[in-house]
């Protein structure tokens, strides 16, 4: 990790932008490493696993746009309404359908994605208090930001309305 945190480690890196947790900025704590980079650097301009997903339950006849389908996929995901309604139709009919599994799956995963993001936030906090970031963050006050963010956040908005 070098100065970095856990958080800023390439393997980190490159999960959450599979995840659709994506920013330039992030490939910065990388430039000493240039293969690193190079790889961030690619995996930051491939869809991500939502992507693929929005573009499947487009295939399948979902009503998803075509702005969040031909979205710029190196830029955070931002939430849609019309992908909310997308999910909240498929959970509101057969809840042993493919999508309907599919996304309980994808539920599955950012469930324990945030379960990491809390562990380690707990952990650190344990360990340092608010004393800055071993990667010169905020340390504690930016890993809370950072757990309260949700992967796949349809997943969990679309519950409200079902």
């Amino acid at each position: 990790l070098g100065e970095g945190s856990g958080f800023q480690s390439a393997m980190y890196r490159r999960l959450e932008f599979l995840l659709g947790d994506k920013s330039a900025s992030m490939l910065v704590p990388h430039r000493g490493a240039p293969r690193v980079h190079a790889e961030l650097e690619k995996a930051l301009h491939e869809p991500s696993l939502y992507d693929e997903v929005l573009r499947f339950l487009a295939r399948h006849g979902c009503a998803i746009p075509e702005a969040v389908l031909k979205r710029d996929v190196s830029r955070r995901y931002d939430p849609s309404p019309e992908v909310e309604a997308a999910w909240t139709a498929i959970y509101s009919g057969d809840q042993n359908s493919e999508l309907a599994r599919l996304g309980e799956a994808l539920t599955d995963v950012a469930e324990l994605v945030w379960r990491w993001r809390n562990d380690h936030l707990v952990a650190t906090r344990r360990a340092m208090g608010a004393k800055a970031g071993t990667g010169g963050s905020a340390g504690v006050a930016w890993l809370e930001k950072r757990a309260q963010k949700n992967v796949f956040p349809e997943l969990w908005t679309a519950r409200s309305h079902v």
